[in-house]
């Protein structure tokens, strides 16, 4: 907390424990937000007596509702009061409206009310879109070499109280069974993290099958190592060293039950199942330098349009990690979308009422829809100024090659119109 003194100075500073906050609440005139303390605080510098309350406004241009949204982010113990918020919006699943579904995902009009202005995303949410972005916008040579995980799978590698991958590797042997060969099949393993429920970021596996065989590196341009990247939008982000060792203990358990052989002359094992991750498997973990959120609620936002990014630039995935990428995208860019995937769910909605099909990957065997969806998807703001810098290095290359049976303009049109319903 600090008081501004003449010419906008600061004149003195006081610092609150966060855990002394236990409501918050907005006040009549729908511009003041009220802190209430557990127990009366000393503001000590700020000369002020000990005080059980305390109002914060918003400086100009800045709304209640994004003071509330960061206030959720600094504080997620403490409970807001729904009935005093003038501007709170119930979220309620509409009659009358079909609930999509693909492959085992869910999207109903609750989840959509999540895609409205300052509202986190969940994981239905978070599922739909990362596979609807794989799905329309990822080219079929990089699609064969990647694989995002579910929002859940580093929650269950984590779960039942493991203290390491290769415990929790027992939790999710089963998952990827789809897969020749699993997870290490792919040269880009992405995973999507919800960390303590309340912040998405993204992990990166980059080539593990290079560090588990102990590929010689010599010659291979850096872009080809083996590596572990971070992408995480929030200003301070939270430590990455738990997730990164239960990544690499999982990737180790899993080569080693895949090739028992190689894996007992890397790590010289008598037990698989008591066997530690070896020092020869090294696989360096790296905090990339990425778009930083304005807020406290485009988390999910940005673990989208990270992932959008791969499929925009041909040279993202290869040098992620290891030079600046803060000219990606900016804020506008990923309030843009928020707006574009809204209007997508709402559209695929609309159209799985009017056919009375909720399974999206049929819907999506209609050319023209998925034509148009992926216009959507992939669009940018019309003001430049909300662009990434460098517009024309980020060209989007997807799979949007003309087909061999191009859809015909008038059936384009129709999915437009029905879409924009």
């Amino acid at each position: 907390l600090r008081q501004i003194g003449g010419g906008g100075r600061d004149a003195a500073a006081a610092y609150v424990a966060t855990t002394s906050v236990s409501g918050i609440e907005v006040l009549p005139d729908n511009r003041t937000v009220l802190l209430r303390f557990g127990h009366a605080v000393q503001l000590g510098h700020l000369g002020a007596a000990a005080i059980a309350m305390l109002g914060l406004l918003p400086t100009t241009g800045v709304g209640v509702g994004a003071v509330l949204a960061t206030l959720r982010f600094w504080l997620p113990h403490v409970v807001v009061t729904p009935n005093k918020l003038a501007l709170a919006r119930p979220v309620v699943n509409t009659p009358g409206f079909m609930t999509l579904r693909w492959d085992g995902i869910e999207l109903t009009s609750r989840d959509i009310d999540l895609l409205g202005e300052e509202r986190c995303l969940n994981d239905s949410v978070m599922d739909f879109f990362l596979k609807l972005v794989v799905e329309v916008l990822a080219p079929p040579e990089l699609r064969e070499q990647m694989h995002v995980t579910s929002t859940f799978f580093f929650q269950k590698l984590t779960s039942c109280g493991v203290e390491s991958g290769e415990e929790g590797w027992e939790n999710v042997r089963k998952w990827h069974g789809n897969l020749k060969d699993g997870l290490l099949s792919q040269d880009y393993i992405i995973v999507p993290i919800n960390e303590q429920n309340i912040h998405w970021w993204l992990l990166v596996v980059c080539f593990p099958r290079r560090a588990l065989e102990q590929t010689p590196l010599d010659g291979l341009p850096s872009g080809c190592h083996p590596r572990i990247v971070c992408l995480d939008s929030g200003q301070e982000p939270p430590p990455k060293a738990r997730a990164t060792s239960f990544l690499r203990g999982y990737l180790w358990r899993e080569w080693r039950e895949r090739h028992p052989e190689a894996a007992a002359a890397a790590g010289s094992i008598h037990k698989l199942a008591a066997e530690k991750l070896p020092r020869s498997f090294q696989m360096r973990a790296i905090d990339a330098d990425v778009p930083k959120q304005h807020n406290g609620y485009d988390c999910g936002l940005f673990v989208i349009e990270y992932l959008m990014t791969f499929f925009r630039s041909r040279s993202a995935l290869k040098g992620l990690g290891w030079a600046p990428h803060q000219h990606w995208f900016g804020q506008g860019v990923v309030s843009h979308r928020r707006r574009r995937l809204r209007k997508i769910a709402e559209g695929l909605r609309n159209i799985a009422v009017q056919r009375s099909e909720p399974d999206v990957a049929r819907l999506l065997q209609d050319a023209a829809l998925r034509s148009k969806v992926r216009e959507m998807l992939g669009d940018l703001p019309k003001d430049k100024r909300d662009r990434a810098p460098d517009a024309e290095e980020s060209r989007l290359y997807s799979d949007g090659r003309p087909p061999k049976k191009a859809a015909s303009l008038a059936a384009i049109e129709r999915a437009r119109s029905q879409l924009q319903q």
